[in-house]
């Protein structure tokens, strides 16, 4: 059950990347907004390297998603860095790996099935 955990968590994080980029399409225009960004890769590595003593100590560093702002990229002169190109490919590829994630997930369930079926 655990890989079950641990896609529902990834499915989780997608739908909140999805709407933390469709803030930052809205805000396009918005004076002074800056994007935003799901940090949860960074999260998921660093607790993928942990040394863990419980099963419970993954899970919990891995779905801590948080946002944060992107003040690297370039600023437009009413101060808004959002860059519209950049959040449709960040939001079409996101819809890719919720996707797969889905797909995942049903695979994993129709052999659960099949198993029980026969």
């Amino acid at each position: 059950m655990e890989t079950y955990n641990m896609l529902k968590d990834a499915l989780d994080v997608s739908a909140q990347r999805s709407d933390l980029i469709s803030s930052n399409i809205a805000n396009v225009n918005t004076a002074n907004y800056k994007a935003k960004r799901i940090a949860f890769t960074d999260q998921l590595n660093t607790a993928l390297k942990m040394t863990t003593t419980n099963k419970e100590h993954l899970n919990a560093a891995a779905t801590d998603a948080t946002k944060v702002t992107t003040d690297s990229t370039a600023v437009k002169q009413n101060g808004n860095n959002v860059d519209l190109d950049v959040e449709m490919v960040n939001q079409a590829t996101n819809g890719l790996y919720y996707s797969a994630l889905v797909s995942q997930l049903n695979g994993r369930y129709q052999m659960m099935n099949y198993v029980l079926e026969h």
